[in-house]
């Protein structure tokens, strides 16, 4: 059976201008390109199935992101649709618990960087992005599909219930696990190279939902505040979430026996479900990664993955070396199938 795939048809609109890295004006790395070399590698290879993700109302996704914030991203796209250019903040909150009462203030109150710019495409791209994962999340839940995979940008995993950034504005991997966990538990693992800790964000109190992260060592590695390996969990949740970080420059050597332990903790928990927020930014040759992954050892990913017996559940996150990224979901994908 081929595996399906969960097209984000949407996602082109979302075309951001540069970042802001350190003060210095740079070109964007999550551009639309990383979705055409994934689908291209995809059809390529054979045995996908692809369809687009069906419309959204955006009160589907205001039951885990705040609606005050949604609002912003719809307006503050439309209005760009209208005067043009992009948004980015400039100055972000001092102090907790203040109102942002202007224009200017909410930008920073509902962002946490400078590398997420907001342009006239982004609220449908990411309300695309999060259609797609629920569509996948009624497919698997209803046990339709055994592995689904959502093709979608911009990313999801970095945002929280009120905050963009990380190139993301919904968090497409959490909207599926909220919606799987109404028919079992749900365990997240996360194999991007940074830290997803908008999934961490939004779970961290809940025991119905394991979170558990492979990932660059946040102290040098975006994003810089969450990660650690001291971080697990809050309150009914504690307990619930698993970080390993591991040093820029980690190889297969190093990175398999943080998998093993990865995959030892969600076997334990005994999910119903995983959600794998999925990047391929920790291989040897992407732009901000930082680790050496080769891109044969991603089908050894999939395959480990596959060996926990899971209906599973596939988010594209991170990946930015054009010329790499598509090989490596498909061989992550037919591992895992």
């Amino acid at each position: 059976m081929p595996v399906r795939v969960i097209l984000n048809a949407a996602h082109a609109a979302h075309v951001p201008p540069h970042e802001v890295d350190n003060g210095t004006i740079v070109p964007p790395w999550e551009v639309p390109g990383r979705y055409d070399a994934i689908r291209a590698a995809l059809a390529a290879h054979g045995g996908f199935a692809f369809e687009d993700a069906p419309p959204l109302s955006e009160a589907a996704v205001c039951g885990l992101h705040d609606p005050g914030y949604v609002a912003y991203l719809r307006n503050t796209s439309a209005e760009l649709a209208d005067a043009g250019g992009w948004v980015m903040p400039s100055v972000f909150p001092f102090a907790p618990g203040g109102e942002a009462r202007g224009e200017k203030a909410r930008r920073g109150a509902y962002c946490f960087d400078t590398f997420t710019a907001i342009t006239a495409g982004t609220f449908a791209a990411a309300l695309g992005g999060g259609s797609a994962a629920l569509r996948a999340a009624d497919l698997v839940a209803s046990g339709l599909e055994r592995t689904v995979y959502v093709l979608t940008r911009p990313p999801g995993h970095h945002a929280e219930r009120g905050r963009c950034g990380g190139y993301s504005f919904l968090n497409n991997a959490a909207l599926a696990a909220d919606a799987l966990a109404k028919h079992g538990p749900v365990a997240v693992l996360d194999l991007d190279v940074h830290h997803g800790n908008g999934t961490q964000h939004l779970f961290y109190a809940r025991p119905d939902v394991l979170t558990v992260s492979v990932h660059g060592d946040p102290t040098d590695l975006f994003p810089y505040f969450s990660g650690f390996a001291d971080e697990t969990g809050t309150g009914p949740g504690l307990g619930f979430n698993l970080n390993l970080p591991l040093p820029l420059g980690t190889d297969e050597r190093g990175y398999r026996p943080a998998l093993a332990a990865a995959l030892a903790r969600v076997a334990a928990f005994r999910p119903a479900f995983l959600v794998l927020p999925f990047g391929t930014d920790a291989h040897e040759s992407d732009p901000i990664g930082g680790m050496r992954l080769p891109t044969a050892l991603y089908a050894e990913l999939g395959a480990a993955v596959r060996a926990l017996g899971l209906p599973t559940l596939v988010t594209q996150e991170g990946g930015y070396d054009v010329g790499t990224v598509g090989a490596c979901v498909a061989g992550f994908l037919e591992g895992l199938s």
